[in-house]
């Protein structure tokens, strides 16, 4: 008895020392000392070779949705566009680990991600659309290089960097050159001169080195300035809320992934093309929020783009929102909305009642509301049926995109014989002589 208790304290102490150097052992296999980082609640990441760090989310997801019928509706968009001379190019920026697949580490397979599988869904999201005549950029392609040419993305950061946005500015060119019509448009000549190193304020970085002990790589990244040095049809006003008087140029929405402009998308473009490009992105605003506070702005009603850049995140699913989004942009896209409805504006001065009773039931509509100009974040639609029963539908705007009074509702999922009126109510008081009317889907 006292040989096998000697034994069994023996193996405690053993256990208890094995477990005393698991975190020291944890800490040896970091290049910087950290711990923990998967298990933080909104930056869960994994540290890769050469002192690349991935998201735990999106980056260790290899089936990013896109269904056919996403594909269908982004198609439907570059028709509307194309009728009044607008030509869509879309580009799913894809995610980190897809695009610097090569500093992955171990940990990525203790997730499930495999690298191969989850390019083969991406390149899958690029056939439907091709297949349905929409201009797609592999932006994946060009984004994986070697480390040594510098990475396409921050080491400790989810944006992309200059040399990445150089890259992806590369892809979207090429597509644009065998683009019909873009070989007569007026070129001019633009200047990308370096202007130094930049380190942007990273939330992702802040989060990381809490929980390391040595100092990461800051989000650091070449700034360059982008000129025009020689050209026709120069921009009067190059804000892609501004008014350019030069139809031949390019218009860039997205994220803040390919955006920031510290990445120069834009400039990187328009030396590439030879063409006038602005860019607009918001912050957090998902793949909708830039791209309908510019077709529904007058800026972009006034002086269309020869070519709309959509860059959006593939992780981003754009089937998350229901109808409306897609069809606010496909109303505000084309040239439907020919239907002025009866309107009397409440004494609030926030809403206005439309009345309905003319539209067919047969057919099928989107309703636009134009509150000229009132800066709204949200607009609730509620539709009375004859019998009195009310159904809301409602849109918000992101907090940080620009708010252009103009709002587009599908008239779906209603009553079989259609609804009598519709109250539109703003966050704001309306602008002067606010307009209702229907769009013919």
């Amino acid at each position: 008895m006292k040989r096998l208790g000697t034994l069994r304290l023996a193996a405690l102490c053993l256990s208890a020392a094995m477990t005393a150097t698991i975190p020291s052992l944890a800490l040896a296999q970091s290049a910087y000392s950290c711990s923990g980082l998967d298990s933080q609640q909104k930056t869960a990441a994994i540290e890769g070779l050469d002192g690349v760090f991935y998201r735990v989310e999106p980056d260790m997801r290899m089936f990013n949705a896109f269904s056919d019928e996403t594909a269908d509706q982004i198609a439907a968009l570059s028709v509307a566009l194309a009728k009044l001379g607008t030509t869509l190019i879309y580009v799913p920026v894809p995610t980190k680990s897809l695009a610097m697949p090569d500093q992955l580490p171990q940990a990525a397979r203790d997730y499930g991600f495999d690298a191969n599988i989850a390019t083969t869904v991406y390149l899958e999201g690029l056939k439907k659309l091709q297949k349905r005549g929409v201009l797609a950029v592999d932006a994946r392609l060009s984004l994986h290089v070697p480390l040594t040419d510098g990475p396409s993305f921050f080491l400790t950061d989810y944006r992309m960097t200059s040399s990445g946005a150089g890259r992806e500015a590369k892809a979207i060119a090429d597509v644009i050159f065998k683009a019909p019509g873009y070989a007569d448009m007026p070129k001019g000549r633009f200047d990308t001169s370096p202007a130094g190193k930049v380190a942007i304020d990273s939330a992702m970085r802040s989060a990381l080195q809490r929980h390391c002990l040595l100092p990461l790589p800051l989000a650091e990244t070449d700034a360059y300035s982008s000129n025009r040095i020689q050209g026709s049809g120069t921009a009067k006003d190059n804000s892609i809320f501004g008014s350019t008087g030069n139809s031949a140029r390019v218009a860039i929405v997205g994220t803040e992934v390919d955006g920031d402009p510290v990445a120069n998308l834009a400039g990187f473009v328009a030396k590439a093309t030879g063409l006038d490009t602005s860019l607009y992105a918001v912050t957090g605003g998902g793949g909708f929020a830039a791209i309908s506070s510019y077709l529904t702005s007058s800026a972009f009603q006034d002086a269309r783009p020869a070519f709309l850049i959509w860059t959006n995140p593939v992780n981003e699913n754009l089937a998350n929102f229901g109808d409306q989004p897609f069809a606010e942009l496909i109303a505000a896209a084309g040239d439907n909305c020919r239907v002025p409805l009866p309107v009397s504006v409440n004494p609030q001065a926030n809403s206005v009642v439309a009345d309905l009773t003319s539209l067919d039931a047969g057919q099928s509509y989107t309703l636009f509301i134009d509150a000229n100009g009132a800066p709204a974040s949200q607009a609730q639609f509620d539709f009375a049926a004859s019998n009195g029963l009310i159904r809301t539908k409602s849109i918000f705007r992101n907090k940080d995109q620009v708010k252009t009074g103009r709002f587009y509702m599908p008239m779906t999922s209603l009553w079989p014989d259609g609804a009598q009126s519709v109250e539109i109510t703003l966050d704001v008081p309306l602008g002067n002589a606010p307009r209702v009317l229907a769009c013919f889907n």
